[in-house]
């Protein structure tokens, strides 16, 4: 074959490929394939501004009122925040702007569909935003800013009318395509190795950690081949979807060296687990709610509703994914109230998030004895 023929041939391949890509994506933004029409409710309007990735502006057709729609299922990076003053800070997270970029190419000054729950109770957010999916010409934005990594996946309070597997599976391709938000997962080689989410006896709501010496941990080791300084990184446990500081210190995590992350000091812990190594490094990390609030709060969410909600992110200061886990405790008998921890056996492997009873990811797990410090 000559090499105009070669060409000829790449070109032809290459346009195939291109061609062919939107027919697979409007295939998977079906309607019905991520969304229970039945439970839902619709109007259609113009999208008169963007306010950031996830949330827009648009005024009905039907009545009139611009609405503010926080997209359902997702959440993309924040572009600013509020200072100690309440003064708004734009300091965008990596990848904020292109969220918003992204949504307001596709929607702004365009018709869109937006479906909400028929059932009032799920209609609106705390700020009287209209919780809802927003398509355009059969393309579901929520979806396509959560398969290309421009979001991750937020299940605010049980919507019904999302299919909340379809959702994970979206976002299971941008991480496993490691692009975007998922570029610089396990940069640092930081791995979660293990973790200890409902010991014996002890109840998920815990209003006073010094008091009731809760069990609960969660192990990270240092597989790279650098000295990685925790200080300033950051964690997100529970529902929430801002970032909480690890720790203010200076801890020096060395290759091969593990950390352990609770809710009570340093020596309660070793008393608690006393075969743990004594070069073992140590962070007593107490959430936000248990230090501002009263209430009992929750410190792992231990079988989160619906199926796939997140457990806990890692991050690294200028605010990269460096670690998320998702599981489930009934992935192995032991896990629930049983005396048993979640224990990392493969190391190099990128979770997919799904995390029901057929996830990909249990094998990356076993179930056994608490055994902090000692992961091998």
């Amino acid at each position: 074959m000559n090499f105009q023929k070669k060409i000829s041939l790449l070109l032809i391949v290459f346009i195939f490929c291109f061609a062919a890509k939107p027919e697979i994506i409007e295939k998977q933004n079906t309607l019905s394939l991520y969304l229970n029409i039945s439970q839902a409710s619709s109007f259609t309007g113009k999208v008169t501004y963007v306010n950031d990735g996830d949330t827009v502006e648009v005024l009905r057709d039907d009545n009139g009122v611009t609405e503010k729609i926080r997209m359902l299922g997702i959440n993309t990076p924040e572009e600013r925040y509020k200072d100690d003053s309440g003064n708004w800070v734009y300091d965008p997270e990596p990848y904020a702007e292109d969220a918003f970029n992204y949504t307001f190419n596709l929607v702004k000054d365009k018709t869109v569909t937006v479906y909400f729950a028929t059932d009032q109770y799920y209609q609106r957010d705390p700020y009287n935003r209209v919780l809802g999916v927003v398509v355009i010409n059969g393309r579901i934005l929520n979806i396509e800013l959560l398969r290309n990594g421009l979001a991750k996946r937020y299940f605010y309070n049980e919507n019904p009318i999302l299919k909340f597997d379809e959702w994970v599976k979206a976002e299971a391709s941008a991480r496993l395509r490691r692009i975007n938000l998922w570029s610089h997962y396990h940069e640092n080689r930081i791995v979660i190795t293990e973790v200890y989410p409902d010991p014996p006896g002890d109840e998920d709501l815990i209003s006073n950690p010094s008091e009731n010496q809760p069990r609960e941990f969660f192990e990270i080791k240092n597989f790279g081949k650098k000295p990685v300084n925790l200080k300033n990184w950051l964690i997100m446990l529970n529902r929430s979807t801002h970032y909480e500081t690890l720790t203010e210190n200076d801890i020096i995590l060395n290759p091969e060296d593990t950390c352990i992350i609770s809710m009570v000091s340093e020596s309660t812990f070793r008393n608690l687990f006393p075969t743990m190594p004594q070069n073992t490094k140590y962070i007593e990390f107490i959430p936000y709610v248990f230090r501002y609030y009263d209430e009992p709060h929750e410190y792992f969410v231990n079988n989160p509703q619906p199926p796939g909600q997140r457990i806990l992110y890692l991050v690294t200061p200028d605010k990269y994914i460096e670690e998320v886990l998702t599981f489930d405790l009934d992935w192995y008998d032991g896990l629930r109230n049983g005396g048993k921890s979640l224990q990392r056996v493969k190391f190099r492997d990128i979770e997919t998030g799904e995390a029901g009873n057929n996830s990909p990811d249990k094998e990356l797990f076993k179930a056994d004895t608490p055994n902090p410090g000692a992961i091998q």
